[in-house]
């Protein structure tokens, strides 16, 4: 006598009742990748922007001390982020410098440091003001307070980690050979486009786009 055969309704319950534990039990035992740490040099700002301070020196001018640093800004950040970062930068230096007025300089590409800092720059001295250094002593930080010169920039005009190379590497040699030659541009241009593999005009885009990046 055959058994009868149950609903397959029934079956679908059992195998679903027997896969909840083996799937809990994987969950719990499977090796879980740890977090991956942030370079020690890189630091995370309240916006959850990250920065790195990449190069500090400081400017000894009249009797003052003044301290000049290079960030690098990771992101897209507006003007509220970039003044938060600066506290942040800040908060940092001051324990490892002493000072009379500090310069916080904003890049998005480390290529671009020792030109003009295209997402502006930050103050920290009496009044904001870099020529008030002597008003204070080292170290009296609770007189100084930020001037803030920032760019809310328009991000579609960044330029790509590809087209930062080409113009890094312009720029490396046209600097290198400065001189009164009216076709000293042009001649590099034809350089750098041979070494990429470029039409001359992309070059030139790129140079001109960098151009209108650090301005505007």
């Amino acid at each position: 006598m055959k058994s009868k055969r149950k609903p397959k309704w029934v079956y679908r319950l059992r195998r679903a009742l027997l896969l909840v534990p083996a799937i809990a039990f994987t969950a719990y035992v499977w090796p879980n990748d740890p977090p991956k740490q942030k370079d020690k040099t890189e630091q995370t700002s309240q916006h959850e922007a990250t920065y790195t301070i990449e190069a500090s020196k400081p400017i000894h001018e009249d009797d003052a001390v003044r301290y000049e640093y290079d960030v690098v800004v990771h992101g897209r950040p507006d003007v509220e982020t970039l003044q938060s970062i600066s506290h942040d930068v800040m908060r940092e230096v001051i324990e490892q410098d002493t000072f009379q007025a500090a310069l916080i300089r904003f890049y998005d590409y480390e290529a671009y440091i020792g030109t003009d800092s295209p997402l502006g720059q930050a103050v920290y001295a009496p009044g904001g003001d870099w020529s008030l250094a002597e008003t204070v002593e080292a170290g009296d930080y609770d007189d100084m307070v930020f001037g803030w010169q920032l760019r809310e920039k328009e991000w579609t005009g960044q330029l790509s980690e590809g087209e930062v190379r080409v113009w890094e590497e312009w720029n490396k040699i046209y600097e290198a050979k400065q001189s009164n030659d009216p076709d000293l541009k042009a001649k590099v241009t034809r350089t750098i486009s041979t070494k990429y593999d470029l039409e001359p005009e992309k070059v030139q885009h790129i140079v001109m786009k960098q151009s209108v990046w650090a301005a505007l």
